[in-house]
């Protein structure tokens, strides 16, 4: 990796890093804890999942997925459901509240970009753009290959 390189790459992870930390601040606002705002992000974005679907996606036991969701359900956040086509299965769904909760968070973090976007030139917004679509170009391309 060249000097330059490695500059913008810096530059990127501290900027990265301060959204995190912004993200962070805007839910601990929240009454949920970070493991439950993280299956609320699935169950919103992704629909209805089995426990065990949410345990794969967040490479944790069926156990803590089954007491998350508790949880959740207590708070008014989750809801579960039987497949029709088998009764065995049971689909953990977002409630209402769940999906205005997450849309909160989004509409907050859309604003910090916002903020961070203010005061650039048309040419920069231009710079700008082509540059994360290359890099999210690229991050799709190296998830492709961790397959």
């Amino acid at each position: 990796m060249s000097f330059f390189q490695q500059d913008i790459a810096e530059k990127l992870f501290h900027l990265l890093n301060s959204f995190h930390v912004s993200s962070k601040d805007i839910e601990k606002g929240m009454e949920l804890t970070q493991e439950r705002l993280e299956i609320l992000f699935v169950l919103v974005n992704q629909g209805p999942q089995t426990i065990n679907q949410l345990a794969e996606i967040e490479q944790v036991s069926a156990p803590a997925i089954t007491r998350t969701v508790k949880a959740l359900e207590k708070l008014g956040y989750a809801i579960k459901s039987r497949s029709k086509t088998d009764q065995r299965v049971v689909y953990v769904a977002p409630t209402r509240k769940s999906q205005q909760t997450i849309e909160a968070i989004r509409t907050q973090q859309k604003r910090l970009v916002g903020d961070l976007l203010q005061n650039f030139s048309k040419d920069e917004y231009k710079l700008l753009d082509d540059g994360v679509s290359l890099l999210l170009s690229n991050s799709n391309k190296s998830k492709a290959k961790r397959g």
